[in-house]
């Protein structure tokens, strides 16, 4: 498969690597981190298959996640991971997640991963509309998704199976022509002022 990068000024989003399990095992099993992700890997071995499978996933494959790592550019330290879902059917608009490490929040990372994301997204694969989701107690994940100029298109109550109970679910998106007037405002804010 084909090496895949995303890359910031500080930041670059790459495919998982095997020697990528380890940490991404720890930070993930962390209660401030697994509390609002859907995935909580049992153990490492689960992220060793994760990895492995991830290496054959061609991007933009109906019914896959695209899991990215997200590594300072300086020294190759993980900070991160995040994912791009293309869904099933042709037209159905891809959905973005991320997780951070809690020693690597507050710096600016998640705001410009998920920049890349959605200029991976919008540019090369010129689709009409990204969603993301998120648990409406999850403030800092919000105020991303908002920093980003992702409009909030719903607050479903109680329609979300998470850790054995009903949680909300918050629904957040762009389009296509949003994006175009985003962009440069947001690439200024990742390459000067922010990550």
């Amino acid at each position: 498969m084909a090496d895949f990068t995303l890359t910031a000024r500080q930041i670059v989003l790459r495919r998982m690597q095997a020697a990528d399990a380890p940490v991404l095992y720890a930070y993930r099993s962390l209660p401030e981190v697994a509390r609002y992700q859907d995935w909580l890997p049992h153990d490492i071995d689960e992220v060793q298959g994760l990895s492995r499978s991830q290496a054959d996933v061609e991007p933009g494959t109906p019914g896959t996640w695209l899991q990215l790592i997200i590594v300072r550019r300086e020294d190759g330290e993980v900070v991160g991971d995040c994912g791009i879902l293309f869904p099933d059917g042709a037209r159905a608009s891809p959905e973005l997640g991320i997780a951070l490490r809690p020693d690597h929040r507050s710096r600016g990372y998640a705001t410009c991963a998920t920049r890349l994301m959605l200029a991976y997204l919008f540019d090369a694969r010129k689709v009409h509309r990204v969603v993301a989701r998120t648990d409406p107690r999850n403030l800092p994940s919000i105020t991303v998704l908002q920093r980003l100029g992702m409009r909030q298109e719903a607050h479903l109550r109680r329609s979300h199976w998470h850790r054995d109970q009903w949680v909300d679910d918050m629904i957040f998106a762009m389009l296509a022509e949003e994006w175009e007037r985003e962009r440069k405002r947001l690439q200024a804010h990742c390459e000067n002022g922010g990550v």
